[in-house]
């Protein structure tokens, strides 16, 4: 029996080493100095002669412009956008640009309402000072008692009657 407990120790140890040695790793060999080898210097330098070239004159072409004809582009038609929400962040001169005077102004504290009347609707338009300078915080739009016509449809005429004035 105690012949077995000692093989079993020997094994053991075998097996432990064996792990151990594996961990093991060779050392790294030292860096190699690249050597520098001396050049040997002529004590006379080697006599060439040197042959003239004959010279080269090249004459450029004359840059030649292409013939095409001139195109001129067609007047476009400035397109207006005709959504009250467009209004939203615009400073009092560019309202007034766009919309004109208001045909009733109300100022209430820091806050200013331009309204503009038309035959079919109401727009109002909400003034806020920002950063010292009046803006356009929101915007109200509605139908008069008996219109017809949506009131995005009014607003374009709002601007419309705006822009045939300027």
């Amino acid at each position: 029996m105690k012949d077995k407990p000692e093989s079993v120790r020997q094994f053991v140890s075998v097996l432990l080493l064996t792990v151990l040695a594996g961990c093991i790793t060779a050392p790294k060999p030292p860096p190699v100095k690249p050597k520098l080898e001396k050049q040997s210097v002529a004590s006379k330098p080697a006599q060439t002669q040197l042959r003239t070239l004959p010279k080269i004159v090249v004459k450029p072409k004359p840059v030649q412009q292409p013939q095409t004809a001139a195109v001129t582009p067609a007047p476009t038609k400035a397109t207006i956008n005709y959504d009250p929400k467009q209004l939203y962040g615009l400073n009092y001169r560019r309202v007034n640009e766009l919309l004109g005077s208001a045909s009733f102004v109300r100022r209430d504290g820091p806050a200013e309402v331009w309204q503009y009347r038309a035959k079919a609707c109401v727009l109002d338009v909400y003034l806020y000072k920002n950063a010292g300078e009046l803006t356009v915080a929101h915007v109200d739009i509605r139908k008069r008692k008996k219109a017809t016509e949506p009131p995005r449809q009014c607003f374009h005429k709002l601007i419309t009657k705006r822009t045939k004035l300027s």
